[in-house]
């Protein structure tokens, strides 16, 4: 299995969709329960949302590149 099939593996995986809905979940809460105060409280959360974007970005860019260089090699 390569980096492309694995990823398109993942993002279809049920159990990852829920585990990444659940992290945002507990980032969002702590965001929203912060109280006035506690800006790095918020900044973490909002840093870890973040971060979890980029990994949800990096797997769904390996699947478009492999889309692309289909349709690439089709035109040729």
């Amino acid at each position: 299995m390569n980096k492309v099939h694995w990823a398109e593996h993942t993002l279809r995986d049920e159990y990852f969709q829920e585990m990444m809905e659940e992290l945002r979940g507990v980032e969002l809460n702590k965001i929203a329960m912060s109280e006035y105060d506690q800006v790095n409280v918020r900044e973490n959360a909002y840093m870890t949302l973040r971060a979890l974007e980029n990994v949800e970005n990096y797997l769904n860019g390996l699947v478009a590149q492999k889309i692309i260089e289909e349709k690439r090699i089709k035109i040729l």
